[in-house]
């Protein structure tokens, strides 16, 4: 008869090699779709990718601006592709789904949703839909947020664009030392110097991030990459930005 020792032995083992043969096993993620402004013209999907270990919670948010596509289809392509290993992902590809499918920076054109926050249940289309994305993020009780755009015009050549450029809405510590270490690690893989990014503290009140911060005291990044670059580039530029930010934060075994 084996003894309880061994028995315990030969248990401890086999689940050690569950552990390291299997690794999907203990990783498992599941994503669901929950709607903000459900049941108007403004209904947009929201995609909440799990892990078995809830935090750290992190939202994407891409078009905000319809304009500003390669923050769409970055979120488009991770909420289907990425595979994280621990925490929580949030992501709204299409902030404003309409002005993302008139191709226009805002919907209706006068109108900005990244003007309007923290919304108002009252208020204007807009205002509601505000309102709903930042009572997402005091619903998942989120670790960081980082809002996606893009700028026609390179910050370095005209400072009333941001193009290439990581915004933090005030000089606290942690965001500056937070997107300084983005800053840096991005450009790393950047040849020519006119493209690299730098870090921008700019407040704008009633932006996503300023609310999320200012309001919540949620760490929040604004990710600008600049137009003139072709499509393909920014899009690849977001899929980094935010692989990096995953890698940052641990929800990523290894840089991807």
């Amino acid at each position: 008869m084996i003894s309880v020792k061994k028995h315990f032995r030969i248990i401890f083992v086999a689940l050690l090699l569950l552990f390291f043969c299997f690794p999907q096993t203990v990783l498992l993620q599941t994503t669901s779709i929950e709607y903000i402004c459900a049941g108007t013209n403004f209904e947009t999907p929201v995609y909440i990718i799990k892990t078995d270990y809830k935090e750290p919670t992190i939202m994407i948010v891409a078009g905000t601006h319809g304009n500003e596509k390669a923050g769409v289809k970055a979120t488009e392509y991770l909420k289907d592709n990425l595979h994280i290993e621990k925490g929580t992902l949030i992501i709204i590809p299409r902030a404003n789904i309409l002005a993302c499918e008139e191709n226009l920076r805002c919907f209706p054109t006068e109108i900005n949703l990244n003007r309007v926050y923290p919304g108002n249940p009252q208020g204007n289309s807009v205002e509601k839909l505000a309102y709903e994305i930042f009572n997402l993020m005091k619903k998942y009780n989120i670790s960081l947020l980082v809002d996606l755009h893009e700028s026609r015009q390179f910050y370095r050549v005209n400072p009333n664009n941001y193009g290439q450029t990581v915004v933090i809405d005030s000089n606290d510590d942690y965001l500056f030392e937070l997107s300084s270490f983005l800053v840096e690690e991005m450009n790393k893989e950047i040849i020519e110097d006119g493209n690299k990014y730098q870090v921008l503290v700019d407040p704008i009140k009633g932006s996503t991030t300023y609310c999320a911060h200012h309001q919540l005291g949620i760490p929040a990044i604004t990710f600008e990459t600049c137009k003139k670059l072709p499509l393909s580039f920014r899009i690849e530029e977001h899929l980094r930005f935010i692989k990096l930010v995953l890698f940052k934060w641990n929800m990523l075994a290894v840089q991807k």
